[in-house]
């Protein structure tokens, strides 16, 4: 059974480095978020949007809200039995040295 959360980011958070167990598939209720991909894209998802995160430490990445309302997103996450929702992992190295977006 997937859990389902909600999560809010006020302005200027973020999720940190992590990846997921199992898929989540989020839906943003409000604002906007801007995700730092493992591939070092940035895809922006804005509020009515929804966003699948692939399971797996392949697919580290960050969610930042750098604008100034509230980013709101559900999260229905499919991870494996016993397992966390997310890993946190360490910045990667390409992104500290990646000029800053925003």
């Amino acid at each position: 059974m997937p859990h389902v959360q909600t999560i809010t980011l006020p302005p200027g958070a973020g999720t940190g480095w992590h990846y997921h167990p199992g898929r989540v598939d989020v839906v943003v209720l409000s604002g906007t978020l801007t995700r730092t991909l493992h591939d070092g894209r940035t895809v922006v998802s804005r509020a009515g949007e929804s966003l699948v995160e692939e399971a797996g430490p392949r697919h580290v990445h960050q969610g930042r809200n750098l604008g100034t309302d509230p980013v709101v997103l559900i999260a229905s996450y499919a991870a494996p039995q016993g397992r966390p929702l997310a890993v946190p992992v360490p910045e990667p190295a390409w992104s500290r040295s990646a000029p800053a977006d925003g």
